[in-house]
């Protein structure tokens, strides 16, 4: 009888163990490398993406570069060492990710590029916003309000392809108008590291330069705003000059319902990562994916998804920003500067 006690014992810790380790095994493993996590954007990202994953039974591993590619590279290799199944990656830049995907490829490994194209490689799959229409509503929003006058247009870093596309897009809404001159364009110009300090600078060396008045600055992102809006506010300019920006970070919301800022684009961060982990999984599993675009890489015509972003204003915060849990609006009435 003791002997038969003993050998169900085993047979249940066998079978506890035998199923530990299925599991285990069944469950995959993701990679992401984050460029930055400066924009709040990206961590609330991180959340909603991982939060799908887990749901999936998989894990995810996160590494953030803070916009150093060497360190970005050595963090991709890292994570290949650690057996992941698959890699996402939003870039520190465009074209250097190039490497991170042949040495993913080395190993069978597929790679998603993640809000930000992989240039010169077989990448395997790409899922961002339209950024040309990113840059044709920051261009159009400004047109319908300030249809005549003198422009300023600040962008992010010449490095990021997607500074390129929203400078794209908002030359395509701007052309006519500067064309027909409506409007002048007197300053265009990239900002390295989409830093606020940076467009700050810009933005007081060219107001301090000008022989004429500035009527409208089209900002592509919050960022830059914030460095804008400093300089406004010390030259007591605030809610002279119109100003646009993108990501609807705190900041910019807050300005937008005080009147300091025109608009922001809305890129909805919880559509963009459930569906990147949507993406994910059909991977894993070889299945089709439905909506497909395919974007030149440089290489190879790029398997992708290319979600549409939103123009936000006081007028639809709420209905937009709010509504999807982004920020709430007290979170946004009761922001103070000094809190970020």
């Amino acid at each position: 009888m003791k002997k038969s006690i003993n050998i169900l014992v085993l047979l249940i810790c066998f079978s506890i163990l035998f199923n530990s380790c299925n599991e285990q095994k069944s469950q995959f493993k993701v990679g992401f490398l984050f460029s930055t996590m400066k924009s709040k954007r990206w961590g609330k990202e991180k959340e909603y993406f991982v939060e799908k994953i887990k749901e999936s039974g998989g894990l995810v591993i996160v590494k953030v570069a803070e916009r150093d590619e060497l360190k970005q590279y050595q963090q991709a290799l890292e994570l290949i060492d650690e057996g992941i199944d698959i890699l996402v990656i939003n870039s520190v830049t465009s074209i250097t990710s190039a490497s991170i995907v042949r040495e993913a490829h080395k190993k069978g490994i597929k790679v998603v590029a993640y809000d930000m194209l992989v240039k010169n490689c077989d990448l395997d799959f790409y899922i961002t916003f339209d950024g040309e229409k990113v840059g044709e509503l920051l261009g159009r929003y400004m047109i319908d309000k300030i249809p005549h006058g003198n422009y300023v247009l600040l962008n992010g870093d010449r490095g990021d392809d997607n500074a390129v596309l929203f400078q794209n897009g908002a030359m395509k809404a701007l052309k006519p108008k500067i064309d027909s001159k409506d409007i002048n364009l007197i300053y265009s110009g990239y900002m390295e590291e989409w830093s606020g300090a940076n467009s700050a600078f810009y933005i007081d060396k060219i107001i301090e330069c000008s022989n004429v008045k500035i009527d409208g600055i089209i900002s592509t992102y919050d960022g830059l705003t914030d460095g804008i809006a400093s300089v406004l506010k010390s030259r007591n300019l605030t809610n002279k000059i119109p100003v646009t920006g993108q990501d609807a970070e705190i900041a910019a919301c807050n300005r937008i319902l005080n009147g300091e800022q025109l608009m922001t684009v809305y890129k909805p961060g919880k559509t963009l990562a459930y569906k990147c982990a949507e993406v994910v999984i059909h991977l894993l599993k070889k299945e089709s994916i439905p909506d497909l675009k395919y974007i030149n890489n440089g290489r190879k015509d790029v398997p992708s998804l290319i979600l549409d972003p939103i123009s936000v204003d006081k007028n639809n915060l709420q209905s937009t920003v709010v509504a999807d849990g982004f920020w709430t609006m007290d979170e946004i009435t009761n922001y103070k500067e000094n809190t970020n």
